[in-house]
Order: C-alpha cells, then structure tokens, then sequence
C-alpha cells in the first residue's frame, strides 16, 4: 500500500500504473509492503531503483547507508512484537532527497502512525527532511517508551530476587519454580534490549551520514534536531547499557539463588545420608546371627539393639542441627 503525503492531505490510493506522475505537492511517500506494481511504479516517477527487503535486511554499513544522484539511501531493524508478544525485528528503509522521502517497511509500526497524524492533525508543513525527523524522533520516543518499561520490569524482578518478603512469601519447595520463572523473564528483557541496541546502532549510524551528506539543504532548525536527535541516541545508549549491566546481575543473581537451592538439596541428601549410617551398621552387625553373640541371650537384648540403633541416627542428627548444617 502507498501513502502520499502532500503539504495538507494523506491520500492512500492504489497505485495506477498508467499515470506517470505523483499526486501534486507530494513531500513523503510511505509504502507498506509494496507489490510489484506499486515498485514499478515508484522507481518510475522517482528515477530510482527502490531497495527490496533482501537489501533492507543485509547488515553492512555500505548496505544501511549510501548516496546515489542525489538520493541518500537508508536502513535501521526496528523492534517490532508478533502477536503472542515476543519481540522480533523488521527492516525499515529511507530514501532521502531535496524533494521526497521514500519510506518502506513491511509490517505496521506505530512510528509512521504517530508521525501522519502529528503532521496532518496539527496542520504542520513539511518538506522531505522534516518528515525524515519527524519519523525519526517519533522511532526514539517509542524506543525511550520501551525501554523505560524495561526498566520497570526489572526493577519488578530485582524486588522478587532480592526482596526478604519475597524470599519469605515462597515456600521452599515452589523457589524452584520461582527462579525458572524470574530467568525467563530476564531472558526475554535481555533479548529485547539486544534487539533495541541494534537499532539505536543503526540510527547513531544514520544521523551523521544525513549531516554529512544533506549537508547542502539542510535548514538551521534541521541541523538542530538532527543534534538534538544525536544527543538522545548517545543518552538512549547509555541507559541501554545501564539496562544490560542489571540484566547481567540479575542473571548471575538467579543462577546464583538457583546454585544454592541445589546444595541445599545436596546438603541435605548428604546429612541423611550419613545419618543412616550408623543404624544400619549396627542392624547389619546385629543380624549376623552367630551364635556366639551374647546379646541373643540377654533379657533386653532386643531394646538394647533397637536403642543403640535409634542412639546412632539421633546423635549425628543433633550434632549436624547444632552445626547449622541443616
């Protein structure tokens, strides 16, 4: 689907391929998915040859970013979710001129929404850099938004791994199931957060490559944003990183917790073991049946037997609960 934005209007239309020309003071065109007919058309009117996915999806920088007659070609991956909520990523690509911009994408991204309704509800006017940021700004925000949610769910998890209620609130034989879940869910702010690192890779790519290649029509209040722009890329990053670093505390807090659990369950497997031991020697000694052993002759002989046996466990027991061994 193609999306012409003009100076006042949006006008989704289909594309006829008999017209050779675009609709009159066209400044940005946003193809979704676009078939072969709506390529056709814009490699066309546009005199270019429009990246296909495979192009889009390639990670060389002279892939993502390069100028051809005037056109700067560009490429970032943007986190995107399926259905089911698992984070993937899908390619974005720009083409920049004096006169146009040419998005492309493939799936719907809440960016080019936010971006149509700002210039067209707010009556903005706009030329093809000033889509070019306005899509831009809008990618950072939803970028910032997701990764500030990040951030609260880990919080959320560190209070679960580290909070003394919570460790009091599970019981002992559940913290399995407990840690399995809070590693799982690190995993997946881990991956997200991957995933978002290579887009604000790409865009910190991007933005001195448009200065230094639109350098020639850029306004001062393009310049400004184009910095002002640099400045939350570098800001995202680091607080990108500060995200990594907790995920990886996290993570070796979990395995650590998890470690623990396992010897405490080898420890006490261990301490009855060793406490059965002793009884079962003195059972296995007593059931020799010789006839030499004076204890078969006793009167209490059998009572004599059954507490040195309950003496041998009893004891160990109470010296390994003394040692706060468990």
């Amino acid at each position: 689907m193609l999306v012409f934005h003009t100076s006042n209007a949006r006008i989704e239309t289909p594309v006829n391929v008999t017209k050779d020309a675009l609709p009159q003071n066209t400044s940005w065109i946003d193809a979704l998915n676009p078939d072969e007919k709506e390529i056709a058309f814009l490699e066309r009117v546009l005199a270019i040859r429009v990246p296909t996915y495979d192009r889009l999806v390639e990670i060389e920088s002279s892939s993502r970013l390069a100028t051809e007659h005037e056109h700067i070609f560009l490429s970032l991956p943007l986190v995107v979710r399926t259905p089911d909520g698992m984070p993937h990523t899908t390619p974005v690509g720009f083409v920049v001129s004096k006169e146009i911009l040419l998005t492309l994408h493939f799936e719907t991204l809440k960016a080019f929404e936010t971006c149509s309704v700002r210039v067209h509800v707010n009556g903005e006017q706009q030329d093809s850099m000033g889509h070019f940021l306005t899509i831009v700004e809008s990618i950072i925000d939803h970028v910032a938004d997701v990764l500030e949610h990040v951030g609260t769910d880990l919080d959320d998890i560190s209070w679960r791994i580290f909070s003394e209620d919570a460790a009091r609130r599970h019981e002992p034989r559940k913290e399995g199931a407990n840690l399995r879940g809070v590693l799982r869910q690190v995993g997946r702010a881990g991956d997200l957060t991957a995933k978002i690192s290579d887009s604000l890779l790409g865009m910190g790519r991007m933005i001195p490559y448009v200065v230094a290649n639109a350098a020639a029509y850029l306004t001062p209040t393009a310049k400004q944003r184009l910095y002002s722009l640099s400045r939350d890329i570098t800001s995202l990053n680091d607080y990108e990183t500060h995200l990594t670093d907790k995920i990886q505390l996290l993570v070796d807090a979990t395995l650590g917790f998890t470690n623990v659990e396992q010897n405490n369950v080898f420890r006490v497997l261990t301490v009855f073991s060793i406490i059965g031991i002793p009884p079962t020697f003195v059972a296995s000694m007593y059931g020799m049946n010789f006839k030499t052993m004076p204890e078969y002759d006793w009167t209490y002989g059998y009572a004599y037997g059954l507490a040195v046996i309950a003496l041998s466990a009893i004891i160990p027991a109470v010296w390994f609960k003394w040692r706060g061994w468990w």
